[in-house]
């Protein structure tokens, strides 16, 4: 035979494993349903603004309790003064720089982590569709650390004890 395959005196050809939910993965792949990952992700953000905004306020507020403890202490109020505002500008720099490397971070785990949930979904649904159109050799491969691995197991046993079925009553 010329193709390759293999087949057993009066039994049918076997078909090639199909599979399913392997593809190149680029990076716009990661973005599987947009809207649901950009959904999670800003719903991580606006929770750390609201921590954030609410950590910001606590230390400003006793900042601003302990400069005016210590303008009550000392006889240079204008040069106590001064000496905090620019410390205060020089941590809020830092406090900003922060924040934003903490966004970007929520972002891209949020991005990273839904991907690992729905792109198990993606090659199932493929894996449902084929086995509806009697392809029963497609089978489901999904990426190490993928959500759902053993939903992915119970659907390839699922395929094959179909397949075998399907051959036994040719």
């Amino acid at each position: 035979m010329s193709n390759g395959a293999q087949v057993n005196q009066g039994q049918a050809p076997q078909q090639p494993t199909i599979p399913v939910g392997k593809a190149k993965r680029r990076l716009r792949n990661y973005m599987l349903q947009p809207l649901l990952q950009v959904k999670i992700g800003l719903y991580s953000i606006l929770l750390s603004v609201f921590f954030s905004l609410a950590l910001g306020a606590i230390v400003y507020y006793n900042f601003a309790g302990l400069v005016s403890s210590i303008v009550l202490l000392t006889d240079a109020e204008a040069e106590v003064k001064d000496l905090f505002m620019q410390y205060w500008k020089d941590t809020q720099l830092w406090i900003f720089l922060c924040f934003g490397i903490y966004l970007l971070a929520t972002v891209s785990i949020s991005v990273l982590y839904t991907h690992k949930l729905i792109g198990p979904t993606i090659a199932f649904r493929r894996h449902v569709r084929s086995i509806s159109e009697g392809r029963y050799n497609a089978r489901t491969y999904l990426r190490k650390g993928d959500a759902f691995s053993e939903l992915a197991d119970e659907l390839n046993h699922l395929s094959e004890v179909m397949e075998k079925r399907s051959q036994t009553q040719k």
